[in-house]
């Protein structure tokens, strides 16, 4: 093998692969990259067996060939080459010789037949996200899966499909995050995939890696679905991942339909005054109490510890629906890992018992935007 192409385009495709090409002992060959030359281009692979990332970049090729090397010598030795340099790699008995303008290495590497096959989806694809919603959905949803493996289901992104829109949830049992995302450009195949796929569980480090890969620059994300394998697009990069299998719990049975309390409060304030009664809940049992007094329009954020002391906040808030007070015990921070997914200046808390799951939403007057995502909190049962 052997080509020419520049540094910035292959800095950038192994940035998006290292993170899958990690230290593996059992099968050395996954902790390698596997560079081999296609059509003209140069295609770098990487995979862990449960995640699969392909991309190409342009390059002059002189001769083919193919050969895995191991991927953190590679990246590090790319990524502090100069962004401008133009690279010549050359496959050699002693392994791949990389030379630039000042700049010259030989890596050993390992025989490119030895690496797994990574299924590589050619068709048309069936629908795609627009990329940026996409991220911001998960920016909003991941942090709420479990990491406890024992509920494989739950370390996963559940994605309900619908005719022109897809729910993404997760939740820990604890908490739960759902977001509506518009589907667009779905080809003529998306609803014989709807028929069949009405739902999917995503692993959570699959769509870690997705994140990652969406620049501010992308557009779309595409997608399709075979042999129990999804697969995405973006922007030329192509990321394969199994699924999941498993039932997913029926989460819609625990929201509310309807909230007895409903009250508006500022974001920043709340916040800040979250943060400042879990440092004493800290050195306690992780709790803080919150009351709800429509009468005198009052948030009352309290937290006590027996060995540092006790905190409590007022706040003014706006009712919006419900007369009676209200004391609920939580654990912070849960509190604080959904207000930070919440864009707007004012929250709209939504409540019905002390024991009942409450909502946090964003409150701008905007109906669409109230409606496109939701943040549920169990309640710490006393």
């Amino acid at each position: 093998m052997k080509l020419i192409c520049t540094q910035e385009n292959l800095n950038r495709i192994i940035s998006y692969l290292e993170k899958v090409a990690g230290k593996q002992l059992t099968l050395p060959i996954l902790s390698n990259f596997l560079l081999e030359t296609e059509n003209g281009r140069l295609k770098i692979s990487a995979t862990n067996l449960e995640i699969g990332i392909i991309g190409y970049i342009g390059a002059k090729i002189e001769s083919e060939g193919k050969i895995a090397l191991p991927a953190k010598v590679l990246s590090n030795f790319i990524h502090n080459l100069p962004s401008g340099d133009v690279l010549e790699l050359e496959s050699t008995p002693q392994g791949l010789k990389i030379v630039s303008t000042a700049y010259q290495t030989t890596i050993k590497g390992l025989d490119g037949k030895d690496f797994p096959i990574i299924p590589e989806y050619k068709e048309d694809y069936f629908f795609s996200f627009p990329a940026q919603e996409l991220k911001r959905a998960l920016t909003r949803t991941l942090f709420c899966m479990s990491v406890n493996n024992a509920r494989l289901e739950l370390t996963g992104v559940h994605i309900f499909f619908h005719k022109d829109r897809i729910e993404l949830a997760a939740t820990d049992s604890f908490r739960l995050a759902e977001e509506i995302i518009p589907l667009t450009d779905q080809k003529e195949s998306y609803d014989e995939f709807l028929a069949q796929n009405p739902s999917l569980i995503i692993p959570g480090s699959t769509l870690h890696e997705i994140m990652h890969i969406i620049t501010p620059e992308s557009t779309d994300v595409k997608i399709a679905l075979k042999e129990n394998q999804i697969f995405f697009e973006i922007d030329g990069i192509q990321i394969i991942s199994r699924i999941i299998n498993g039932k997913y719990p029926d989460y819609k049975q625990i929201i509310p339909k309807n909230f007895q309390l409903q009250v508006v409060l500022e974001k920043e304030s709340f916040q800040r005054a979250v943060k400042i009664a879990s440092n004493f809940a800290s050195y306690n049992v992780g709790e803080i109490t919150l009351s709800l007094l429509p009468a005198e329009k009052q948030c009352v954020i309290s937290s006590e510890s027996q060995e540092i002391g006790t905190n409590k906040t007022i706040l003014p808030l706006e009712i919006k629906n419900g007369v009676d007070p209200l004391t609920i015990v939580f654990n912070p921070r849960y509190i604080l890992e959904g207000i930070n997914t919440l864009a707007s200046e004012k929250i709209l808390f939504s409540a019905n018992s002390e024991s009942t799951p409450i909502s946090l939403c964003m409150y701008n007057n905007k109906e669409s935007e109230k409606e496109q995502y939701m943040y549920i909190v169990m309640p710490i049962r006393k």
